[in-house]
């Protein structure tokens, strides 16, 4: 099946679906995993640009030229492009918002909990503020869902509710609700491959204050050196006018080790920076 755009759908016997272009397994992975397997719930997802669910690297005339092969088709696309490990993950996915579903449906009434997560994850603002404050107002409580889900692999991916987000926004609950049970979980997540901004961690560890602190200062000062020794300076430049941090990290770099490291070195001279 060709089309006068370029593109090419082979579709007959002799040709593998595999060969069509990459971006259109994730369109049909996207599509099935949050919009119900829709392509026009999609399309009408993706003409609000507000939305923090649309992924920049899927393009909307891609999404509405796909839609309209299978219209022509009669058949849906994703069983003829999709490979097993493709559709093995948005089953999981699917699986996932049925979970949150279920919480919606249920009339169990003993927690509030398991409704207040779902609703952080579901939400689809930017900085959803009230779903924020309310998972807050649970103090140290809600602090285990939140560890969880900041642990959940399956929490960092895009196809997964809340778009990779949902690890994002416990993060936040968990830095200002400043519990030291998720130094740990906070620190492990500095180097994940993530779609927002890594500084949130550095500020939840902040907020958590003097446990984190001593946590990464005790890392630091570990032999041998290794990653996490990076993880740890770079995550101490958010206390960086605090005098303990200051003095250690001028012991550390006398170290030869550490002063041949460029990546470490930088991240010690930064927290020397409020010095000058």
């Amino acid at each position: 099946m060709s089309e006068t755009n370029g593109y090419h759908y082979p579709f007959e016997e002799e040709e593998e679906c595999g060969l069509t272009e990459e971006s259109d397994h994730l369109i049909l992975m996207h599509r099935d995993a949050h919009f119900g397997g829709d392509f026009q719930v999609m399309i009408n997802y993706y003409e609000n640009e507000n939305h923090i669910g649309i992924d920049p690297e899927l393009e909307l005339d891609r999404i509405l030229y796909l839609a309209e092969v299978e219209k022509e088709m009669g058949t849906d696309l994703a069983p003829l492009i999709l490979v097993g490990p493709e559709a093995e993950r948005v089953a999981k996915a699917r699986k996932a918002y049925e979970s949150l579903k279920d919480v919606y449906d249920s009339f169990e009434t003993k927690s509030i909990i398991p409704r207040l997560i779902a609703d952080l994850i579901l939400s689809e603002e930017e900085e959803p503020d009230n779903e924020i404050e309310a998972v807050i107002s649970q103090g140290a409580r809600i602090v285990p869902e939140l560890l969880a889900i900041i642990q959940s692999e399956e929490s960092y991916d895009p196809f997964f509710p809340g778009y990779g987000y949902a690890p994002y926004l416990a993060i936040i609950c968990v830095g200002k609700i400043g519990d030291p049970r998720g130094v740990i979980p906070l620190f492990e997540t500095l180097g994940k491959e993530i779609v927002f901004d890594e500084r949130v961690i550095l500020e939840a560890l902040y907020g958590i204050g003097e446990p984190a602190k001593q946590f990464l200062l005790k890392v630091l000062q570990g032999r041998p050196l290794t990653n996490d020794h990076i993880h740890a300076a770079y995550a101490l430049t958010i206390f960086s006018n605090d005098v303990d941090v200051i003095s250690i990290s001028k012991k550390e770099l006398q170290d030869p080790a550490v002063f041949q490291n460029s990546l470490l070195r930088s991240y010690l001279e930064c927290s020397l920076s409020s010095e000058e």
